[in-house]
């Protein structure tokens, strides 16, 4: 008995140790293997899975941890793509995602955390850069939330978290 206590001992002894390692920057799982963008400070994210073969962009409303959906009232999910075409020149194409309804889950549109579209603009492309126009998200309104396909914007986000804090301490960069 005595033995279990020690360990079990030692064992509590080391979780706030990892946990203090790790306080610095955390990560989370895309899961369904697409690029996270993040909404706020961890409030929300949105996963975006490219199928470039077809063309078919799919975009769920995931959680502060990336783990759970999230429905939404909208029908639509409004996307700026900004891409090189082959003679190299950008073009900026406007996508409207629209809700997806599921058996399975219950979801219908307009109550949904899954959205998708399918677009010409979209096939052959690896990389891109996109601005979410306008996504509500339990109460919250998110416009303008920038990022680049296939990296996310997460680095961005930690780093003007960042940036915020220094200001609010002072100054320090």
């Amino acid at each position: 008995m005595r033995s279990i206590l020690s360990v079990l001992g030692v064992a509590l002894w080391l979780v706030p140790a990892t946990a203090s390692a790790e306080e610095g920057h955390h990560e989370h799982v895309a899961p369904h293997g697409g690029t996270l963008v993040v909404l706020g400070e961890e409030f929300a994210h949105v996963e975006f899975v490219l199928d470039s073969q077809t063309g078919q962009l799919r975009a769920y409303v995931l959680d502060g941890e990336a783990e759970h959906g999230l429905r939404l009232a909208q029908k639509t999910l409004a996307l700026r793509v900004e891409a090189p075409t082959s003679t190299e020149a950008v073009t900026r194409t406007d996508l409207a995602l629209g809700a997806v309804a599921n058996v399975l889950t219950g979801e219908t549109v307009g109550a949904s955390s899954e959205f998708r579209i399918r677009h010409e603009r979209l096939r052959g492309l690896e990389t891109f850069r996109a601005e979410i126009a306008r996504l509500e998200v339990k109460g919250r309104t998110f416009e303008g939330v920038a990022f680049d396909f296939p990296e996310g914007n997460e680095a961005a986000e930690e780093h003007a978290q960042q940036r915020a804090a220094a200001s609010a301490r002072g100054g320090e960069r």
